[in-house]
């Protein structure tokens, strides 16, 4: 993910979470609403964390498993036909 999408969907995040939070009665005051924001926010920063790391280690394994087989593009000889 790039970083314009992770801020984007941040925010859909915080309005979502604050709809659903004021249809539920859930954000009564502003003490409500600050910790539901705090919780979402730690949360979906663990998330994003998580999935970068994995897509990391998926993009090393990838390069080690490339630099493990030989190319041979190159290697072909031409026959001529008559």
């Amino acid at each position: 993910m790039t970083k314009v999408s992770v801020v984007l969907y941040y925010w859909v995040l915080v309005v979502a979470t604050l709809l659903f939070a004021k249809t539920a009665g859930l954000a009564e005051n502003n003490e409500a609403i600050i910790k539901i924001l705090v919780v979402v926010t730690i949360l979906y920063v663990g998330v994003v964390m998580i999935s970068h790391s994995k897509g990391k280690a998926l993009e090393e394994k990838r390069g080690r498993e490339e630099q493990k087989t030989p190319s041979f593009r190159g290697n072909k000889s031409k026959k001529k036909h008559k």
